[in-house]
């Protein structure tokens, strides 16, 4: 009955229910290696209206619903962990509209995060959001997990420059907030980072920037993290805000390096890349400045790109690190946390002492410059030891982070990899204004279930 419903809103060719056909939705990034929950269906819907059809029928049947992208995310936020249908975005992939001189764009939510780059490019603007995974994830998964990237530290993540969207609710409702409708701009703002617990965003407006004037790219090579961590406070006593502080520990240049995805340099013990930008003069005395300042942190190597030829080809290390250690390790707990900048070379440090006490190998890499680390922990998902230390060791580097006053998610989201650390983060109360919140948007609990919202843990009733 729920499949000819579905098959009713959304021609059957797109709703699958083969088991077959549904397992390569049973998951995302972070469940890759293992953690996976087959859906009942997965349904590809191309409009709002047919959106607003299968959430209907979810609702009729009293049945979960996934909203999903290209699957991209790293905290199991976007598979079907208690069954239900798995809503996937992916054929809603249309620039509807872009405006020059209104410095906007709007999107569909299937529309690739790099494509919304190139069209803004292609007019001369900038959209700056760029998470690793730009040339897969979408503009919807973006928005759903607040995604940033390497120069969030200058431009922000995407909730700064989304100023419109469309989404169906829980009822099959459809919102239109911000410039989509007029109003509503701190719904807008609810509805951005919750990860598909509150409604399924169709579309989006996005502002977009003038394009830097010009930039430099900066590569300084370091005994260990600990004096590449050392580069923050010089380059922060030179009075510069780059647009982005990138850091790679060995383990991740030697990941790289095997991989064979990039060039790396050998006797490096940590790589950092700072790039600027603005106008020509600005970029010219603020790159001797950064330079400097990396000399006196104890750079035993700085390299500054002449050509943008030689900036991709720095860059290219950076954004290589995930895909390598994808093909070199089969699996990982991934997890991204964020400290006050002044905290993260002690972060590095208990990072590592935690991967040594569960005995893992560790990988640690990030956006250095807002205090964001990509803790990597290298697992064989085959052992069901492995995958115990693994979680074990991110429930120790989260007290870790609590402990030194950050936030378990810097932009991978919650999801359910980190459900056990968000009460000490955000408090019963906290959760609890969340649950109502949920509750109100949400009455049947049909939204994306058991990510982001730790559930309300049953207590016995006394005999």
């Amino acid at each position: 009955s729920l499949l000819r419903d579905l098959a009713s809103q959304v021609h059957g060719a797109h709703v699958y229910s083969r088991p077959a056909d549904c397992a390569a939705y049973a998951y995302d990034a972070f469940g890759a290696s293992g953690d996976r929950g087959l859906p009942d269906a997965v349904v590809f819907p191309a409009t709002t209206a047919e959106v607003v059809g299968v959430v209907s029928v979810c609702a009729h049947h009293n049945i979960a619903v996934i909203p999903r992208g290209a699957g991209t995310g790293y905290s199991g936020g976007a598979a079907a962990h208690r069954g239900g249908v798995v809503v996937c975005l992916t054929r809603m992939g249309q620039i509807t509209g872009i405006e020059r001189e209104g410095m906007r764009i709007r999107a569909e939510a299937g529309v690739i995060t790099a494509a919304i780059h190139r069209a803004a490019s292609r007019v001369g603007l900038f959209y700056p959001p760029d998470p690793g995974s730009a040339t897969t994830s979408t503009i919807g998964g973006n928005v759903a997990c607040n995604a940033s990237g390497p120069h969030h530290l200058r431009y922000g993540s995407t909730a700064d420059y989304v100023i419109g969207a469309t989404a169906v609710l829980a009822s099959g409702e459809v919102v239109r907030l911000g410039e989509s409708g007029g109003g509503g701009d701190d719904l807008l703002a609810l509805l951005i980072a919750s990860e598909g617990t509150l409604g399924v965003v169709t579309d989006v407006i996005l502002r977009l920037i003038p394009t830097p004037g010009a930039r430099a790219t900066l590569s300084a090579s370091f005994a260990d993290m600990a004096r590449a961590s050392d580069s923050l406070a010089s380059i922060a006593a030179a009075g510069i805000v780059p647009a982005a502080i990138e850091c790679m520990d060995r383990s991740a240049l030697d990941a790289v390096s095997t991989s064979g995805f990039a060039e790396v340099p050998s006797d490096a013990g940590a790589l950092i890349l700072v790039e600027v930008e603005g106008d020509t003069e600005t970029v010219n005395r603020e790159a001797e400045a950064v330079r400097s300042a990396l000399g006196k942190a104890g750079a035993f190597r700085i390299e500054h790109a002449t050509s943008a030829d030689d900036a991709a080809k720095m860059w290219r290390v950076r954004k290589a690190i995930s895909a390598a250690l994808a093909s070199i390790v089969i699996g990982k707990v991934n997890e991204d946390v964020v400290v006050p900048r002044n905290r993260i070379a002690e972060l590095v440090t208990r990072a590592r002492d935690i991967g040594a006490g569960h005995d893992l190998p560790t990988v640690l890499f990030g956006h250095l410059g807002d205090g964001n680390l990509h803790v990597s922990f290298l697992i064989d998902p085959r052992r069901a030891d492995d995958r115990a230390r693994g979680h074990a060791a991110a429930a120790a580097l989260f007290e870790t982070v609590s402990d030194l006053g950050g936030s378990v998610s810097g932009e991978h989201g919650v999801g359910t990899s980190k459900l056990g650390a968000m009460e000490r983060q955000l408090g019963r109360d906290g959760i609890e204004v969340m649950r109502r919140i949920k509750s109100a948007l949400d009455p049947q609990g049909i939204m994306n279930p058991g990510v982001k919202l730790p559930e309300p843990v049953a207590v016995a009733a006394s005999v």
